[in-house]
């Protein structure tokens, strides 16, 4: 298994090398190895969908510098320091999240690229908003500070939806990665917050869509989505969870997506999928006391929803999100589990 591990190391190669992390093949095969007689399958499955969704931070800063340039030309400048002078990069979030750290890489490429720097510009005044994230999964963060910055007012005591309504802001919500369920989500939350137009007025950007909608038709499911056929265990999993909302949603319907282009081939789905969904029930059996209601084997999720977790697989070189399934983050000291992608500031 040396030889599959050595392929997935290439490609996760800097995950938290600025935390003193630096994953190697051995500890790879070591996580491979908790799966048991499945542990050569899941190595070979994981190096074939990693180079898919793994964001290594020389491929974040090729992604921002291509925003860049979309941006530019969607708010219609031609000269880097126009633009600059009159966007601001919205920093809403804590200093240990990805909005900070992706503005780093900015400022660094606006230094090398151009000369430019968007701090020196700061204090002017502003027309252009710019939310730079690197996951839309449920969207609540997204959400949150969406509806937080629109429902603020300027020094004029207008609103900032009501400047963006008025086309006076232009706002703009740019991404690596994005979950189209989550995003269909904050568009009604934003539709029901403010007028029914103002999600047109926002302009989204993504590198890479996760088509997860159990409704929208041809969708590829780039996310670990059981199907229905499993044993007494899951189902009694399910069903003894104390969420009401989407449970017709728990489950994919075995013939889609109807070609198959995520996984290695519709088969090794179905037996990837079953695998991770029994580790995460194996893992959440290991936790001691209360089981928080949003932490499912296949990730974080709204509490209120009866499904198995997003089952998102997207990673980034500084962390991974917690909704994707618990055997890659999951690290307790007194747990017998230890994860592929060690994780910081969660909890």
């Amino acid at each position: 298994m040396k030889d599959i591990a050595d392929k997935i190391v290439e490609t996760i190669k800097d995950y938290r090398n600025g935390d003193g992390i630096f994953l190697d093949s051995k500890y790879v095969v070591n996580w491979a190895n908790q799966f048991g007689e499945d542990a050569k399958f899941v190595l070979e499955e994981i190096s074939h969908i990693l180079p898919q969704v793994y964001i290594s931070k020389e491929k974040a800063k090729l992604f921002i510098d291509g925003h860049i340039e979309a941006l530019m030309k969607r708010f219609n400048y031609s000269n880097i320091s126009d633009f600059l002078i009159n966007t601001e990069f919205l920093d809403l979030q804590l200093p240990h999240k990805s909005q900070p750290a992706i503005l780093d890489i900015l400022e660094n490429l606006l230094n090398e690229k151009y000369g430019e720097s968007y701090i020196k510009y700061k204090t002017f005044p502003k027309i252009n908003y710019v939310y730079f994230d690197d996951i839309l999964a449920s969207g609540s963060t997204i959400g949150n500070h969406l509806v937080q910055w629109l429902q603020a007012k300027n020094g004029e005591n207008v609103t900032n939806a009501e400047n963006v309504l008025n086309d006076n802001y232009q706002l703009s919500v740019n991404l690596f990665g994005l979950h189209n369920w989550g995003r269909s989500f904050q568009e009604y939350r934003l539709m029901k917050t403010f007028e029914d137009k103002i999600s047109r007025k926002i302009g989204w950007y993504y590198n890479y869509e996760i088509q997860n909608h159990a409704r929208f038709n041809n969708q590829s499911l780039n996310v670990a989505f059981p199907t229905d056929e499993q044993p007494t265990n899951v189902k009694s999993y399910l069903a003894n969870l104390t969420a009401e909302k989407y449970e017709s949603y728990a489950y994919r319907k075995p013939n889609l997506p109807t070609i198959e282009r995520f996984f290695s081939s519709a088969e090794n789905r179905v037996r990837y999928e079953n695998i991770l969904l029994q580790k995460g029930i194996s893992i959440i059996e290991m936790i001691k006391g209360e089981i928080k209601p949003n932490i499912r084997p296949l990730g974080l999720i709204n509490p209120s929803y009866k499904t198995f977790g997003l089952g998102t697989h997207f990673f980034t070189w500084r962390n991974i999100p917690n909704n994707s399934p618990l055997v890659f983050w999951w690290g307790v000291d007194d747990h017998a589990w230890v994860p592929l992608f060690p994780v910081a500031n969660r909890g």
